[in-house]
Protein backbone atom coordinates (compact mmCIF):
# COMPACT_ATOMS: atom_id res chain seq x y z
CA UNK A 1 0.00 0.00 0.00
CA UNK A 2 1.22 3.46 -0.84
CA UNK A 3 2.11 5.90 1.92
CA UNK A 4 -0.45 8.93 1.85
CA UNK A 5 1.66 11.00 3.93
CA UNK A 6 2.12 14.84 2.42
CA UNK A 7 5.91 14.05 2.60
CA UNK A 8 5.45 11.60 -0.17
CA UNK A 9 2.34 13.09 -2.33
CA UNK A 10 4.62 13.92 -5.19
CA UNK A 11 6.58 11.05 -6.34
CA UNK A 12 8.37 9.82 -9.30
CA UNK A 13 6.57 7.74 -11.98
CA UNK A 14 7.74 4.01 -11.09
CA UNK A 15 5.56 0.61 -10.81
CA UNK A 16 6.35 0.30 -7.04
CA UNK A 17 4.29 3.59 -6.45
CA UNK A 18 1.94 3.32 -8.83
CA UNK A 19 1.54 -0.17 -9.21
CA UNK A 20 1.58 0.29 -13.00
CA UNK A 21 4.12 0.19 -15.41
CA UNK A 22 6.37 3.24 -16.06
CA UNK A 23 5.46 5.73 -19.07
CA UNK A 24 8.64 7.61 -19.94
CA UNK A 25 8.05 10.86 -21.96
CA UNK A 26 10.20 13.03 -24.38
CA UNK A 27 12.31 15.55 -22.60
CA UNK A 28 11.08 19.10 -22.64
CA UNK A 29 14.97 20.13 -22.44
CA UNK A 30 16.84 18.09 -24.45
CA UNK A 31 14.08 16.29 -26.52
CA UNK A 32 15.33 13.45 -26.63
CA UNK A 33 12.49 10.52 -26.27
CA UNK A 34 11.75 7.65 -23.53
CA UNK A 35 14.17 9.20 -21.45
CA UNK A 36 11.65 11.31 -18.87
CA UNK A 37 9.96 10.31 -16.09
CA UNK A 38 6.66 12.89 -15.04
CA UNK A 39 5.74 13.29 -10.80
CA UNK A 40 2.69 11.61 -10.06
CA UNK A 41 0.27 12.53 -7.20
CA UNK A 42 -0.45 9.34 -4.53
CA UNK A 43 -3.38 11.24 -3.59
CA UNK A 44 -5.23 12.11 -6.90
CA UNK A 45 -4.56 7.89 -8.24
CA UNK A 46 -1.11 8.59 -9.59
CA UNK A 47 -2.54 11.00 -12.35
CA UNK A 48 0.72 12.80 -13.69
CA UNK A 49 1.36 16.44 -11.91
CA UNK A 50 2.29 18.16 -15.53
CA UNK A 51 4.03 17.03 -19.00
CA UNK A 52 6.99 19.29 -17.86
CA UNK A 53 7.09 18.30 -13.83
CA UNK A 54 9.89 15.47 -13.40
CA UNK A 55 13.22 14.54 -13.95
CA UNK A 56 15.27 13.81 -17.10
CA UNK A 57 17.33 10.31 -17.21
CA UNK A 58 20.40 11.85 -18.62
CA UNK A 59 21.93 13.91 -15.35
CA UNK A 60 25.04 14.56 -16.85
CA UNK A 61 24.29 15.48 -20.74
CA UNK A 62 21.08 17.49 -19.85
CA UNK A 63 20.23 17.17 -16.16
CA UNK A 64 16.35 18.30 -16.57
CA UNK A 65 15.01 18.00 -13.18
CA UNK A 66 11.43 19.98 -12.32
CA UNK A 67 10.12 19.43 -9.00
CA UNK A 68 6.49 19.80 -7.88
CA UNK A 69 7.34 22.55 -5.56
CA UNK A 70 9.02 24.70 -8.31
CA UNK A 71 5.85 24.14 -10.60
CA UNK A 72 3.39 24.78 -8.40
CA UNK A 73 5.30 27.83 -7.37
CA UNK A 74 4.83 28.67 -11.16
CA UNK A 75 1.47 27.63 -11.34
CA UNK A 76 -0.08 28.37 -8.44
CA UNK A 77 -3.51 27.82 -9.58
CA UNK A 78 -3.32 24.18 -10.26
CA UNK A 79 -2.42 23.36 -6.33
CA UNK A 80 -4.97 21.33 -4.58
CA UNK A 81 -6.58 23.22 -2.48
CA UNK A 82 -5.80 21.35 0.65
CA UNK A 83 -2.28 21.57 0.23
CA UNK A 84 -2.40 24.47 1.81
CA UNK A 85 -4.20 23.04 4.63
CA UNK A 86 -1.63 20.51 4.72
CA UNK A 87 1.57 22.21 4.39
CA UNK A 88 3.67 21.53 6.82
CA UNK A 89 6.93 24.09 8.32
CA UNK A 90 9.93 23.34 6.10
CA UNK A 91 12.75 21.26 7.80
CA UNK A 92 16.01 23.23 7.59
CA UNK A 93 18.39 21.10 5.62
CA UNK A 94 22.42 21.46 6.10
CA UNK A 95 23.93 23.21 2.45
CA UNK A 96 25.69 20.67 1.36
CA UNK A 97 29.28 20.97 1.00
CA UNK A 98 30.68 21.68 -2.92
CA UNK A 99 33.26 19.46 -4.15
CA UNK A 100 36.59 22.04 -5.67
CA UNK A 101 36.21 22.94 -8.59
CA UNK A 102 38.33 20.92 -11.19
CA UNK A 103 38.88 22.65 -14.42
CA UNK A 104 39.68 21.00 -17.80
CA UNK A 105 42.94 21.91 -19.94
CA UNK A 106 42.68 24.61 -22.07
CA UNK A 107 44.67 22.47 -24.37
CA UNK A 108 41.12 20.85 -25.28
CA UNK A 109 39.59 23.76 -26.23
CA UNK A 110 42.58 24.44 -28.17
CA UNK A 111 42.85 21.36 -29.99
CA UNK A 112 39.01 21.35 -30.85
CA UNK A 113 38.91 24.92 -32.63
CA UNK A 114 41.26 23.39 -35.43
CA UNK A 115 37.98 21.13 -35.87
CA UNK A 116 35.36 21.95 -38.30
CA UNK A 117 31.98 21.41 -37.51
CA UNK A 118 28.74 21.15 -39.44
CA UNK A 119 27.26 24.42 -37.24
CA UNK A 120 30.44 26.26 -37.77
CA UNK A 121 29.73 26.02 -42.03
CA UNK A 122 25.94 26.88 -41.51
CA UNK A 123 27.00 29.55 -39.20
CA UNK A 124 29.56 31.14 -41.18
CA UNK A 125 27.50 30.75 -44.63
CA UNK A 126 24.59 32.69 -43.04
CA UNK A 127 26.47 35.35 -42.02
CA UNK A 128 28.05 35.70 -45.17
CA UNK A 129 25.21 35.22 -47.19
CA UNK A 130 22.32 35.95 -45.33
CA UNK A 131 23.00 38.75 -42.84
CA UNK A 132 26.16 39.84 -45.35
CA UNK A 133 28.71 39.99 -42.91
CA UNK A 134 32.61 40.15 -43.72
CA UNK A 135 34.64 37.44 -43.32
CA UNK A 136 37.00 38.89 -40.46
CA UNK A 137 33.54 39.70 -38.92
CA UNK A 138 32.76 35.58 -38.57
CA UNK A 139 36.53 34.99 -37.91
CA UNK A 140 36.18 37.24 -34.68
CA UNK A 141 32.67 35.50 -33.05
CA UNK A 142 34.59 31.88 -34.12
CA UNK A 143 37.19 33.18 -32.16
CA UNK A 144 35.96 35.24 -29.05
CA UNK A 145 33.49 31.91 -28.16
CA UNK A 146 36.12 29.27 -28.83
CA UNK A 147 33.83 27.74 -30.87
CA UNK A 148 35.25 24.21 -31.46
CA UNK A 149 34.48 20.89 -32.76
CA UNK A 150 34.82 17.38 -32.85
CA UNK A 151 36.29 14.75 -35.21
CA UNK A 152 32.10 13.71 -36.29
CA UNK A 153 31.56 17.05 -37.19
CA UNK A 154 29.51 17.97 -34.01
CA UNK A 155 30.16 21.58 -32.52
CA UNK A 156 31.35 22.28 -28.57
CA UNK A 157 30.05 24.86 -27.15
CA UNK A 158 33.12 25.88 -24.30
CA UNK A 159 32.02 27.08 -20.84
CA UNK A 160 34.90 29.03 -19.85
CA UNK A 161 34.19 30.91 -16.68
CA UNK A 162 34.92 34.68 -15.64
CA UNK A 163 38.57 33.30 -14.45
CA UNK A 164 39.26 32.04 -17.80
CA UNK A 165 38.55 28.55 -16.31
CA UNK A 166 37.63 25.58 -18.20
CA UNK A 167 34.08 24.36 -17.07
CA UNK A 168 33.24 21.61 -20.16
CA UNK A 169 31.75 21.60 -23.53
CA UNK A 170 28.88 21.49 -24.42
CA UNK A 171 28.36 18.73 -27.28
CA UNK A 172 25.77 19.41 -29.97
CA UNK A 173 24.46 17.71 -33.64
CA UNK A 174 23.23 19.69 -36.80
CA UNK A 175 21.95 19.49 -39.79
CA UNK A 176 23.61 21.13 -42.85
CA UNK A 177 20.50 24.00 -42.36
CA UNK A 178 21.35 24.62 -39.28
CA UNK A 179 18.62 22.84 -37.39
CA UNK A 180 19.55 20.47 -34.08
CA UNK A 181 19.86 16.67 -34.26
CA UNK A 182 18.35 14.86 -31.03
CA UNK A 183 22.10 13.72 -30.09
CA UNK A 184 23.96 15.97 -27.52
CA UNK A 185 26.18 15.07 -24.82
CA UNK A 186 29.28 17.00 -22.80
CA UNK A 187 32.85 16.76 -23.04
CA UNK A 188 33.45 16.01 -19.09
CA UNK A 189 31.00 12.42 -19.88
CA UNK A 190 33.47 11.73 -22.41
CA UNK A 191 36.53 11.94 -20.30
CA UNK A 192 34.70 9.94 -17.96
CA UNK A 193 34.23 7.18 -20.33
CA UNK A 194 37.31 7.46 -21.23
CA UNK A 195 39.06 8.04 -17.93
CA UNK A 196 40.38 10.72 -18.07
CA UNK A 197 38.64 12.36 -15.47
CA UNK A 198 37.28 10.63 -12.29
CA UNK A 199 33.99 8.81 -12.22
CA UNK A 200 32.63 11.27 -9.50
CA UNK A 201 33.50 14.57 -11.26
CA UNK A 202 30.97 17.06 -10.65
CA UNK A 203 29.71 19.71 -13.49
CA UNK A 204 29.72 23.29 -12.12
CA UNK A 205 28.02 24.75 -15.49
CA UNK A 206 29.29 28.70 -16.09
CA UNK A 207 27.41 31.05 -18.98
CA UNK A 208 28.41 30.08 -22.90
CA UNK A 209 30.68 32.96 -23.13
CA UNK A 210 31.39 34.07 -19.54
CA UNK A 211 35.14 34.26 -20.25
CA UNK A 212 34.52 37.63 -22.46
CA UNK A 213 32.71 39.56 -19.47
CA UNK A 214 35.87 40.57 -18.22
CA UNK A 215 37.63 41.42 -20.80
CA UNK A 216 34.90 44.19 -21.93
CA UNK A 217 33.88 45.37 -18.14
CA UNK A 218 31.65 48.18 -19.43
CA UNK A 219 29.84 46.24 -22.45
CA UNK A 220 26.16 45.99 -21.90
CA UNK A 221 25.59 42.23 -21.68
CA UNK A 222 22.91 40.42 -23.67
CA UNK A 223 21.32 37.28 -22.58
CA UNK A 224 20.00 34.35 -24.06
CA UNK A 225 19.04 30.70 -23.95
CA UNK A 226 20.75 29.17 -26.77
CA UNK A 227 24.21 29.16 -27.76
CA UNK A 228 23.41 29.24 -31.51
CA UNK A 229 21.25 32.57 -30.36
CA UNK A 230 24.09 33.98 -28.65
CA UNK A 231 26.53 33.56 -31.26
CA UNK A 232 24.42 35.07 -34.14
CA UNK A 233 23.79 37.87 -31.95
CA UNK A 234 27.10 38.75 -30.96
CA UNK A 235 27.96 38.44 -34.74
CA UNK A 236 24.66 41.02 -35.69
CA UNK A 237 25.52 43.13 -32.24
CA UNK A 238 29.17 43.01 -31.42
CA UNK A 239 28.33 46.02 -29.28
CA UNK A 240 27.19 43.73 -26.65
CA UNK A 241 28.28 40.75 -24.89
CA UNK A 242 25.71 37.81 -25.55
CA UNK A 243 25.91 34.90 -23.00
CA UNK A 244 23.86 32.30 -23.37
CA UNK A 245 22.19 29.66 -20.16
CA UNK A 246 22.34 26.72 -22.27
CA UNK A 247 18.71 25.73 -21.69
CA UNK A 248 15.57 27.04 -20.34
CA UNK A 249 16.68 25.73 -16.74
CA UNK A 250 19.73 27.23 -16.41
CA UNK A 251 19.21 30.35 -15.57
CA UNK A 252 21.25 29.74 -12.07
CA UNK A 253 21.80 31.35 -8.89
CA UNK A 254 25.59 30.43 -9.00
CA UNK A 255 25.50 31.46 -12.91
CA UNK A 256 23.71 34.74 -12.16
CA UNK A 257 26.85 35.63 -9.58
CA UNK A 258 28.55 36.44 -12.42
CA UNK A 259 26.56 39.37 -13.73
CA UNK A 260 26.94 41.13 -10.72
CA UNK A 261 27.72 44.95 -11.47
CA UNK A 262 26.79 44.66 -15.19
CA UNK A 263 23.82 45.82 -17.05
CA UNK A 264 22.05 42.97 -19.00
CA UNK A 265 19.14 42.70 -21.39
CA UNK A 266 17.67 39.20 -20.96
CA UNK A 267 15.55 37.08 -24.01
CA UNK A 268 14.02 34.37 -22.74
CA UNK A 269 12.35 32.08 -25.66
CA UNK A 270 9.10 32.32 -25.59
CA UNK A 271 6.83 30.19 -22.98
CA UNK A 272 9.74 30.79 -20.23
CA UNK A 273 9.31 34.77 -19.53
CA UNK A 274 7.54 33.94 -15.72
CA UNK A 275 10.13 31.30 -15.08
CA UNK A 276 12.87 33.53 -15.85
CA UNK A 277 11.81 36.43 -14.48
CA UNK A 278 11.18 34.85 -11.35
CA UNK A 279 14.97 33.13 -11.67
CA UNK A 280 16.35 36.96 -11.96
CA UNK A 281 15.04 37.60 -8.59
CA UNK A 282 18.06 35.83 -7.01
CA UNK A 283 20.62 37.69 -8.90
CA UNK A 284 21.72 40.13 -6.38
CA UNK A 285 23.10 43.45 -7.85
CA UNK A 286 22.22 43.43 -11.52
CA UNK A 287 21.20 46.02 -13.15
CA UNK A 288 18.51 43.78 -15.59
CA UNK A 289 15.62 44.34 -18.12
CA UNK A 290 13.51 41.15 -19.44
CA UNK A 291 11.59 41.65 -22.66
CA UNK A 292 8.19 39.52 -23.29
CA UNK A 293 8.24 40.55 -26.57
CA UNK A 294 8.45 36.83 -27.42
CA UNK A 295 5.52 35.29 -25.68
CA UNK A 296 3.49 36.37 -28.74
CA UNK A 297 5.18 33.36 -30.61
CA UNK A 298 5.08 29.73 -30.39
CA UNK A 299 6.69 27.99 -27.60
CA UNK A 300 10.23 28.16 -27.86
CA UNK A 301 11.00 30.73 -30.28
CA UNK A 302 14.00 32.56 -29.93
CA UNK A 303 15.88 35.54 -31.34
CA UNK A 304 17.67 33.57 -33.97
CA UNK A 305 14.32 31.83 -35.11
CA UNK A 306 12.99 35.40 -35.92
CA UNK A 307 16.66 36.86 -37.48
CA UNK A 308 16.64 33.80 -39.65
CA UNK A 309 12.81 34.51 -41.24
CA UNK A 310 13.74 38.14 -41.47
CA UNK A 311 16.99 39.23 -41.35
CA UNK A 312 15.87 42.98 -41.44
CA UNK A 313 13.93 42.27 -38.17
CA UNK A 314 14.30 44.62 -35.36
CA UNK A 315 13.98 43.03 -31.76
CA UNK A 316 11.90 45.25 -29.12
CA UNK A 317 13.99 45.58 -26.12
CA UNK A 318 17.63 45.01 -27.17
CA UNK A 319 18.92 48.47 -26.89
Amino acid sequence: MMNNSNDYRYRLDSPRVTGRRQQKTTCPQCGRRHCFVRYVDTQNNCAYVSDTCGRCDHEQSCGYHLRPSEFFHDHPWLKPDHDARDARPPVAQKEPQKKPLVPLPMAYVERSMACGSTFRNWFTDTCLHIFRLSEADVAKVVDDYRLGGTRRGDVIYWQIDLEGRVRSGHIMRYRDDGHRRDYQSWVHARLIRQKRLPPDFELRQCFFGEHLLRQRPEAQVGLVEGEKTALLMAALRPDVVWLAASGCKGLTPDKLAALRGRRVAVFPDSGCYADWQRRLRQAEGVSFTITDALEQFPPNTDLADLLLADPTATIAGDG
